[in-house]
């Protein structure tokens, strides 16, 4: 039986980037860097091998030392989940076993993806996972645009029924399904994916986000949640529309690289995501240049 309590989840967590050489090596003096960073910026928790972290990217061994670098450099001030989902189950729970094992506060997967599983075959690829990991704690990825699969409470009911399981990372425009999870299955956790989202995941029951610009843009989650939580819904609005104009902007450039280039420009050099993505051109730097000159 996992001991995790629902609070523990309910942070402002980066989905951390995972920073590379001009050779597609990882660079893991950049991410110890920007781990050290973006705590002083007020991020609560790391999300690591993610989508932002390129995980389907990396090799396996990757996976593991970006996951001992983010927890070496955290030093214990906040907590890490370490994102373990890919098609094969074995690899899975090699990822899950190692996660336990490094001190990672809970273990997060996507469902299997590019086969047509059936529903009974996905979830009893998490519920595989969990026999053989039983002292993981298990979050599940909602993210139906990347793999075909869309969580809701009926779906999912025999997962979050699991005490292993300890809540869903959703990310998916669907909030009415987030709700709904949220009322059947109190006791879990619900952290929103979407951070154009975050006042209105808020507004349906989620208390923690797990973010993508949360990498470079910390302080304004911040703020929604404060202003939120005090009732003022005007500001909390205000500063939704501040991060979605920032949102908006990082979309037409690439939110992947534009996250590391905003990084580079930190003085952080974060490199660009591996191939088949493309570095960032001239005219798409000068743009998230002017990205952050809007703070």
């Amino acid at each position: 039986m996992v001991k995790i309590e629902k609070t523990q989840l309910e942070r402002i967590w980066s989905a951390l980037l995972t920073p590379t050489n001009a050779d597609e090596s990882v660079n893991y003096d950049a991410l110890e860097e920007i781990v050290e960073r973006q705590i002083e910026d007020g991020v609560e928790g790391f999300y690591c091998c993610g989508s932002s972290g390129e995980a389907l990217l990396l090799s396996l061994e990757e996976r593991k030392k970006v996951l001992e670098h983010t927890i070496k450099a955290a030093k214990g001030r906040v907590p890490v989940i370490s994102h373990v989902g890919t098609i094969r189950t074995q690899d899975v729970i090699e990822l899950a076993e190692h996660a336990v094992s490094s001190g990672a506060l809970a273990v997060s997967m996507i469902p299997p993806y590019y086969y047509r599983f059936s529903m009974d075959e996905i979830l009893s690829y998490y519920e595989d996972v969990i026999k053989a990991v039983p002292d993981a704690p298990v979050l599940i990825y909602n993210i139906p645009q990347f793999t075909g699969i869309e969580f809701n409470k009926q779906n999912a009911g025999r997962l979050l029924e699991n005490e292993n399981v300890v809540g869903v990372k959703h990310t998916s425009n669907n909030l009415y399904s987030l709700e709904r999870m949220g009322a059947a299955f109190p006791e879990k956790a619900l952290l929103n994916g979407f951070d154009e989202q975050f006042l209105s995941a808020l507004s349906v029951g989620a208390y923690g986000t797990i973010g993508t610009t949360v990498n470079l843009f910390a302080p304004l989650f911040h703020k929604v949640r404060e202003s939120y939580f005090a009732g003022d819904m005007q500001t909390a609005l205000h500063w939704q529309r501040e991060i979605n104009q920032r949102i908006e902007a990082c979309v037409s450039i690439g939110i992947f690289n534009a996250m590391k280039y905003g990084w580079t420009l930190r003085g952080v050099d974060c490199g660009f995501c591996r191939k088949p993505f493309q570095p960032l051109n001239e005219e798409q730097k000068t743009r998230m240049r002017s990205v952050l000159e809007v703070e």
